[in-house]
């Protein structure tokens, strides 16, 4: 019997309470936990159809009618589909499911009564198809005409101006500049006949006396935003009720400027993302600037393309100038806020107008005398979304100054602002009026919490694996640094260089003998690099490949993704799971989409490996498998994140484990050891790590903070000193992190959920 950590009767039970008191969405969330835990329940199918009809989801109704089809097949069902389809203009959709309905009746045709009820069905639905297409027609033929209409207008208006101009020049004896003539847009205004639009469809009325009916509803929902019209133009995304609520929200009441401020892990992006689509869908804007950390910079730019169909120009494309005006002027663009706010780009950015900036990671704006906080303050913007799970670390004022980047003057000024919410003598900790305070909030901000949607996640195991080196490797590790630490080295090549050779002496000896290779030195220095490439290539197997597949084969018959952030990694890891005729599936940025999703069809239905490199698993819909292998850690905390939220999210249905593989010896070990033992990261929720390591109050990096504690340590014993004062460092952001949640507990004790 399956485990439930709920009442099914008591769900139930609920449910039948929200219909009878009109909590539509309530109710609806019910059968959909009930459904989770019985899938293939008919009779919860059958009651939520009707229920989503109620709550005009009708993109929910067709989930569940495809749902239901999966199971029991009717005639009836497909009827039902293509009329859904029909209604929401899917014309070669519907035509599919009416040719379905029509194959499987007259397979199986029924009484007099049916049969006439098949018949009357049928008629309607290749009505609508038909009335439809009309429309379509219309529409296309309009905006045609419409365009010409525009473009002989202009040419009159031309020619006029011109005329003037030529009489000017002829009467006064000089050239006049002339300004150019107005056009002003004429507000039309329509009036609802009110009459419900199904009574048109219940009589013979040709479809040209619908449509402006039929456009005027379509206006309506467009000017309310009761829908969401981009919905039907996303691609993989797990669409949360809750979500889409925060998005209605910030359409309807707050005019596009809002502090979205979920708790971590429950998608702030998806709902960004949403409000993205729909203001480009709906041409309310045209630009749009992300701004958020360097290193979730491509996570945003997958998660735009695969799931909103959003093409982004990004700050980590290759021949990129950011530099440059141009770049800046593009419609889509996402950058890190690092490289914005520098002395370079701020100029540049601040002389454009964006339709719609974002902010991710927004707590970095806390302070207004920042070059962050100046930069968002300054930018020319319609609408603005700012995205934080800690909207207060500190103090009140941290709030003040976020809220004042959205709607100055909604907390007056600072000084007022004091005086009206904080205690004296508490460095603005202390709350006083919390209830007229969270009234003003309310007005632009929504935060959903894990208690409120009922989110429960599986537990999460992870384990860290030291492997001892072979007696090569460990003269190689050694080589290696000291080659690294050398002063011909050190100034032969730049620092971020430095920190890739280290990480790939880590990941893999393949890695780093490319990157070694192309070092430009000569002398000794170039001797010696020569030698290690040498021993690389005289090295016939390493003890974390060994390692692996010992791993791999104690349960060959569970699925589980490896990663790795180096492509030459890849390329060994692959030799070495043809060498043991291990089956697998290959995934990178190398790919193109087809190959791509062929990639993820192979893991799912054959293969029980996924090797994949760090770009690989963005955006992909993981969770049938529970088992990741960090063959390699990235030297940054959010990148490790990442790659666990790729199964570790909502709708994994098991226990998540994790193996974080190192070799003794090696920086990477050191990283780990930080990590796991010092602020138990694999312990916290994905998406807590980024607000501790704000505590830092560090401008660099994580990695830059990584590489420059190594530089400066001449051995091993001031290593070890160098990274136990960093790590207790990290201990107390943690801490500073913990009691920025109590302060928050204090402020936002009354939920500001949709």
């Amino acid at each position: 019997m399956k485990y439930l950590d709920f009442d099914p009767q008591e769900v139930y039970k609920t449910y039948q309470k929200a219909v009878r008191k009109g909590q539509l969405k309530r109710a609806y969330r019910c059968l959909e936990k009930l459904l989770k835990a019985y899938p293939t329940n008919i009779e919860l199918i059958e009651e939520i159809i009707p229920l989503t009809l109620d709550m005009e989801e009708y993109a929910l109704t067709k989930y569940w009618m495809r749902y239901k089809i999966g199971f029991k097949k009717d005639w009836r069902d497909y009827l039902f589909l293509s009329q859904l389809e029909a209604e929401s203009n899917k014309i070669e959709k519907a035509r599919e499911y009416l040719k379905i309905a029509k194959r499987m009746h007259d397979e199986k045709p029924g009484n007099e009564k049916i049969e006439k009820l098949y018949s009357n069905t049928v008629r309607a639905i290749e009505y609508t198809i038909k009335t439809k297409e009309h429309i379509q027609r219309q529409s296309k033929n309009k905006r045609e005409s419409s365009t010409r209409l525009v473009s002989s207008a202009q040419s009159v208006l031309e020619e006029n101006q011109k005329r003037q101009t030529d009489r000017l020049i002829e009467e006064k004896g000089y050239q006049k500049e002339i300004p150019p003539i107005p056009v002003y847009s004429v507000p039309v205004k329509l009036v609802h006949t009110k009459k419900d639009i199904t009574d048109y469809f219940n009589h013979s009325i040709p479809p040209k006396e619908n449509q402006f009916l039929i456009e005027y509803e379509y206006l309506k929902v467009q000017e309310e935003f009761d829908d969401l019209i981009c919905m039907k133009d996303l691609s993989g995304v797990d669409k949360y009720w809750y979500q889409i609520e925060s998005a209605k929200r910030v359409l309807k009441h707050y005019y596009g400027r809002a502090l979205l401020a979920d708790e971590v892990g429950l998608g702030k992006t998806i709902e960004a993302g949403l409000l993205i689509k729909e203001y480009l869908m709906r041409n309310m804007a045209k630009s749009v600037l992300i701004l958020t950390p360097a290193s979730l910079v491509s996570q945003w730019k997958e998660e735009m393309s695969s799931k909103f169909n959003l093409k982004f120009i990004s700050s980590e494309d290759e021949n990129i100038d950011t530099g440059q005006q141009d770049f800046w002027k593009e419609k889509l663009i996402i950058a890190s806020l690092h490289l914005a706010r520098n002395s370079r780009n701020s100029p540049l950015v601040s002389k454009v107008f964006y339709d719609l900036v974002v902010v991710d990671e927004a707590h970095h704006l806390k302070n207004r005398n920042t070059a962050s906080w100046k930069l968002v303050n300054q930018i020319q913007k319609r609408f603005i979304l700012l995205l934080t799970a800690t909207p207060v670390q500190n103090n009140l004022i941290e709030l003040f100054n976020l809220i004042t980047l959205l709607k100055p003057g909604q907390l007056k000024t600072e000084k007022e602002f004091k005086k009206a919410y904080t205690k004296s003598g508490t460095s603005s900790r202390g709350i006083v009026n919390r209830d007229r305070l969270r009234s003003l909030l309310r007005e632009v901000m929504i935060r959903n919490t894990r208690s409120t949607i009922d989110l429960k996640l599986p537990k999460r195991f992870a384990s860290t694996v030291k492997v001892e080196p072979l007696n090569e490797e460990k003269n190689l590790i050694e080589e290696v640094y000291a080659l690294l630490r050398s002063k011909e080295i050190q100034e032969s090549v730049n620092k971020p260089f430095i920190t890739t050779l280290l990480m790939e002496t880590g990941s893999s000896f393949l890695a780093l003998k490319q990157s070694l290779l192309k070092i430009k030195v000569n002398g000794e220095c170039a001797k010696k690099i020569d030698e290690i490439v040498n021993k690389i290539n005289c090295l016939k197997e390493t003890a974390k490949g060994r390692f692996l597949v010992d791993l791999l084969l104690k349960n060959p018959g569970e699925k589980k993704v490896i990663f790795t952030h180096y492509l030459k990694t890849m390329d060994y890891l692959y030799s070495l799971l043809d060498k043991k005729g291990l089956s697998y599936s290959k995934f990178s940025g190398r790919m193109n989409a087809r190959e791509k999703d062929e990639s993820i069809g192979k893991f799912k239905n054959e293969a029980n490996i996924l090797v994949s490199s760090e770009s690989g698993g963005e955006g992909r819909n993981l969770q049938f498998c529970n088992t990741i292998i960090n063959y390699d850690l990235p030297w940054n905390p959010m990148r490790i994140e990442q790659r666990i939220g790729r199964l570790h999210r909502i709708g994994q249905a098991r226990d998540v484990f994790i193996f974080n593989m190192s070799v003794k010896g090696t920086l990477e070990e050191t990283i780990i050891n930080i990590l796991d033992e010092k602020i138990n990261m694999f312990e916290l929720v994905i998406g807590e790590i980024e607000p501790i390591l704000g505590f830092l109050g560090e401008e660099k990096e994580f990695k830059e903070i990584i590489l420059d504690l190594w530089l400066k340590s001449g051995n091993e014993q001031e290593l070890a000193r160098n990274f136990e004062e960093f790590g207790s460092s990290l201990l107390r952001a943690k801490q500073e992190y913990i009691n920025s949640k109590e302060l928050d507990r204090q402020l936002f004790a009354e939920d500001y959920e949709v």
